[in-house]
């Protein structure tokens, strides 16, 4: 008996299980998004990355083979200006991960989440012990126009500026003199221990010490209150409209003394977030001010594995980061408009195929039928 190809079971059936693979293939596409910030971000990476290369194209620096990715930011294990020995393998990681300068993008991301924009200006802290993430934030100021206000302490824990010959000062003095960056700190204190270096030798001091530049404050008071006092009045005295107050690493004026400041929240904090905080030594810290007094947010760039997104860290680490790429800079929204488009052309034009070509065999063989019946 005759069947146009419509009507045939295999047919229907290679028509539902073509549709459903279409279904398919529409539910599970995605469409490829740029995220907030995205020139920003791109602009701010290329500038890292011009930072660090002016830094190794300037100082003949003795690299790691730990150091993945060449930057020269990964200092050493040890040296007279270590504040801080290394005591576990999550330390030299945390630095490892700021030296990409994919960093930079993170900072991006942070000051559009807390809504900073141009012509905004912001209280930094900075340690030695992470060179990448200070040339990041410098690196995301300079682009998007933004006024930091930094004090900087001058020693380095372990396997972040902590060469004697490339101590944060000095990378921080080179391209601020050189005009790579039109921001450097303002004032410089020795850091370590009560932030006067006193876990550092006598030469480890004297070393810092001769590699602050002549033309920046230098606090170095006989207690960690004074010298907390002095820089909050510093900070004062140069601007009462700071929108954020941000911290890289744990310098003892910036989060307090002891091992307090290692469980502290990092990323974006407000004063919400550490209204039950029973942290006596933070509670006397420059950050404390910040987040009560002066009710201003704040960017907590330590701990760094936990501030990174966890994809951020498997690339870092497998050697498999590239500049301006991964989910710093896109995300994936579920469904695509134009898959989902060509599936539905696909489907109309399967069905269209055939019914027109079961059309051509129904005409056939009525043309046929009437031969016969002539006959």
């Amino acid at each position: 008996m005759f069947r146009p190809q419509i009507q045939k079971t295999s047919t229907l059936f290679f028509i539902a299980l073509f549709n459903l693979v279409l279904v398919f293939l529409a539910v599970k596409s995605e469409t490829k998004v740029k995220k907030i910030g995205y020139e920003d971000k791109i602009i701010a990476v290329e500038l890292m990355e011009q930072l660090i290369f002016e830094l190794n194209k300037n100082f003949i620096i003795e690299k790691s083979k730990l150091d993945l990715y060449n930057s020269g930011l990964i200092g050493l294990q040890n040296s007279p200006i270590t504040t801080i020995q290394d005591n576990d393998s999550l330390m030299f990681k945390s630095k490892l991960l700021t030296t990409h300068p994919n960093f930079a993008a993170l900072i991006v991301e942070f000051f559009y989440d807390a809504e900073i924009s141009s012509g905004d200006t912001i209280a930094v802290s900075m340690t030695g012990s992470f060179p990448g993430a200070n040339l990041a934030l410098l690196s995301v100021c300079e682009t998007m126009n933004i006024t930091p206000i930094i004090m900087s302490s001058a020693g380095s824990s372990a396997w972040g500026a902590n060469r004697v010959d490339l101590s944060w000062p000095i990378i921080e003095s080179y391209l601020f003199d050189n005009n790579f960056l039109r921001n450097r700190s303002i004032v410089y204190s020795m850091g370590g221990d009560n932030d006067n270096g006193d876990n550092l030798s006598d030469k480890g001091i004297e070393i810092l010490e001769s590699s602050i530049p002549n033309n920046v404050n230098f606090i170095n008071e006989f207690s960690l209150i004074d010298n907390i006092s002095k820089k909050i009045n510093f900070f004062d005295s140069n601007s009462n409209n700071y929108s954020m107050y941000v911290n890289i690493g744990g310098g003892a004026s910036s989060l307090g003394n002891g091992l307090d400041k290692d469980s502290l929240q990092v990323g974006l904090i407000n004063f919400l977030d550490i209204q039950d905080i029973g942290f006596s030594e933070f509670k006397k810290s420059i950050s404390y001010n910040f987040l009560t007094e002066k009710s201003i947010p704040m960017l907590n760039i330590k701990n760094i594995i936990k501030l990174v997104p966890q994809d951020y860290v498997s690339d870092i680490m497998t050697g498999d980061m590239k500049v301006g790429k991964g989910s710093l800079f896109y995300k994936y929204d579920p469904y695509n408009p134009f898959v989902i488009s060509l599936c539905l052309l696909l489907s109309i034009a399967l069905i269209v195929a055939i019914g027109i070509y079961s059309h051509i065999q129904i005409k056939k063989r009525m043309e046929t039928h009437e031969v016969d019946s002539v006959v």
